[in-house]
């Protein structure tokens, strides 16, 4: 029973601010379409229902956010660069890769969502799996930048916007196992890594 618990508390302690089972399913099936999952066993379904969302929905993310304060949370601050970070605040919780095209920040749900720079609203709507609710701007230079998982919508398709332009909130819709946002950048198409286009990040420390 001992050896249960230390594995039940390792596996749910915070680590570089998502816990271990969120880091793994997030990896292995947030952006994964609705009908490659149907195969997924009954038990492992009743698994996700029973352990990751009701700790999504208490709120998980934000306690990680101020646990792991010295090691993830990001102060943007206001740039007078073209480019931006969308949150002014935030912990990160998973970064680029070959398999993960964008970049995870971890914010409170309803912490407002800004475009990495002035743009047009080309989508934004919601879908069942994937992404959830979330925007696509389109900028210059062939650059279009995707804000995925919101748990709300404030523009509409063919709007103008610019670095001060609410686009809707933080939350966990979709193929997400905590509040975050999933910010991609993609230039002529191809996902960029946006610590490559965007302002150099420094680390909070207290």
């Amino acid at each position: 029973m001992t050896q249960i618990r230390r594995f039940l508390h390792w596996i749910m302690t915070p680590h570089y601010g998502s816990n271990r089972l969120s880091r793994w399913a997030r990896r292995h099936i947030e952006h994964r379409p609705l009908q490659e999952l149907i195969g997924i066993p009954l038990i492992g379904l009743a698994f996700f229902g029973a352990i990751i969302m009701p700790q999504a929905q208490a709120g998980f993310m934000e306690t990680q956010l101020s646990l792991y304060t010295p090691k993830t949370v990001i102060n943007a601050g206001v740039s007078g660069l073209r480019f931006q970070w969308p949150l002014a605040r935030f912990g990160i919780s998973q970064f680029f890769s070959g398999t993960h095209p964008g970049m995870d920040l971890t914010d409170p749900a309803g912490t407002p969502i800004y475009p990495i720079t002035d743009g047009t609203v080309i989508y934004a709507g919601t879908i069942l799996s994937g992404y959830g609710r979330h925007v696509i701007v389109r900028h210059d230079d062939h650059l279009e930048s995707l804000y995925a998982h919101m748990t709300r919508i404030d523009v509409k398709e063919g709007q103008k916007v610019t670095k001060t332009t609410e686009l809707g909130e933080v939350g966990a819709t979709g193929w997400a196992t905590g509040n975050h946002l999933h910010l991609e950048v993609h230039v002529n198409g191809a996902a960029a890594n946006p610590l490559e286009v965007l302002p150099e990040l420094k680390k909070e420390l207290r």
